[in-house]
């Protein structure tokens, strides 16, 4: 007697509750080890930060490959929303170009990810407004703002923190946000600002 065979079929995940933001592979540790329980504690948000490529390979401008990725996060996985972030002056791009403003390159670049139009309302396309750096520098108390697009954030980190390197950048700022002795203030930089009220739009039931 012949027993039918069952097609395999991948079971819809429930993540729902949830927004998955694609990072680019440096800034993947920040979001895990502290900004996504930060922005779950004080904005209710649930968010899961994946880097867009394995080891040190940045996938973000490697458009046909994230579209899947996407469309997959979206329709099987089941998350809420994709939010993709990119730094203006981002190492991912493909070319030595750097773009002066952010509309161009979200007006260049957004065309280019195919998504399904089903569940492309629930992609996000973020464009920093020059480096996460602006971010953390809202930890200067000295500072009234960080949106300055002519300053080298990493440069003022680096003399804020008494660091020489990118990671220790990194590494220094983590420690100190997880013991409490610093904290982001996000009414220093627009860029921020923005972008946690683009995931409160995106998490409201």
């Amino acid at each position: 007697m012949r027993t039918s065979k069952r097609k395999n079929h991948k079971l819809v995940k429930n993540n729902s509750d949830k927004i998955l933001l694609i990072v680019e592979n440096s800034e993947k540790e920040f979001f895990q080890k502290y900004f996504n329980q930060f922005l779950e504690d004080k904005y209710a948000i649930k968010v899961v930060a994946k880097s867009s490529g394995s080891g040190n390979k940045c996938d973000i401008t490697n458009f046909n490959k994230i579209s899947r990725k996407i469309e997959a996060f979206l329709k099987i996985d089941n998350y809420r929303a994709v939010f993709i972030m990119i730094d203006l002056d981002s190492k991912c791009f493909q070319s030595d170009r750097n773009h002066n403003c952010l509309v161009e390159l979200k007006n260049e670049y957004l065309p280019k990810y195919k998504i399904d139009k089903i569940v492309k309302e629930r992609f996000y396309l973020f464009v920093v407004c020059n480096e996460i750096e602006s971010w953390f520098l809202t930890i200067d108390e000295n500072k009234k703002h960080t949106n300055n697009p002519n300053e080298d954030h990493k440069k003022e980190m680096k003399k804020l923190l008494n660091v020489n390197s990118e990671k220790q950048i990194v590494e220094n700022i983590l420690s100190k946000l997880s013991k409490g002795t610093l904290a982001l203030d996000p009414s220093k930089n627009k860029s921020l600002q923005h972008f946690i009220k683009k995931l409160q739009q995106f998490n409201v039931s």
